[in-house]
């Protein structure tokens, strides 16, 4: 699997211990990888990662604190940090953050991500982690865009900013990983463009 364009990056804190050895970590994380997109969340278990990356289950509880903690570190590997967009509208900056979340989803590693989000119901913390070290920078990024077009005066100051973030997020994914499409070059124009009209002052 090639490395993807990264998006959104908020790797999950891990407990002090050994020193960190990126070999091993890259393996363990590329091995966490490979397990979600082959045999789902059930078949990625300690275990079945540290016989893939050839390393002790020691190995790997010395970095990570359990199962959950480590999918999510693997997922937050290929995503990058949302570099703030500052093109002078919020237009342009939308575009650019979200921009940035279609050429991840348009990666190799989309079907990463696919099976990720199908099995999020499985364990609560695993979502809670996925929303706070995945979702919520993301969040964050497109929340912040929002916030500096009400005081620019782009946006109406009544404007519903985290249910806006979903209206932006929502059809990008729904397309990628539901329907499975082909994410076209202007998707992202195209979903900012439907929606900003609505938002503008009156």
């Amino acid at each position: 699997m090639t490395a993807s364009p990264n998006l959104i990056a908020a790797p999950v804190r891990r407990p002090r211990g050994r020193p960190r050895n990126p070999g091993v970590e890259d393996a363990v994380l590329s091995a966490v990888r490979d397990l979600l997109v082959e045999r789902g969340m059930a078949g990625c278990t300690i275990a079945a990662v540290a016989e893939r990356a050839a390393v002790g289950k020691g190995t790997i509880y010395l970095r990570w604190p359990d199962l959950e903690a480590l999918i999510v570190d693997a997922l937050a590997e290929r995503l990058v940090d949302p570099r703030p967009f500052d093109t002078g509208s919020v237009r342009g900056d939308l575009v650019g953050v979200l921009g940035a979340l279609v050429r991840g989803l348009r990666s190799d590693d989309g079907p990463l991500f696919a099976a990720a989000i199908g099995n999020l119901s499985r364990s609560p913390r695993l979502h809670a982690l996925y929303l706070e070290h995945v979702v919520g920078p993301l969040d964050a990024a497109i929340c912040d865009i929002l916030r500096m077009g009400i005081t620019r005066g782009e946006i109406r100051r009544d404007a519903d900013i985290h249910l806006t973030t979903k209206l932006l997020v929502g059809p990008l994914v729904i397309e990628a990983l539901v329907w499975q499409q082909h994410l076209k070059d202007d998707i992202a124009a195209d979903v900012v463009d439907a929606l900003l009209p609505g938002l503008r002052p009156a």
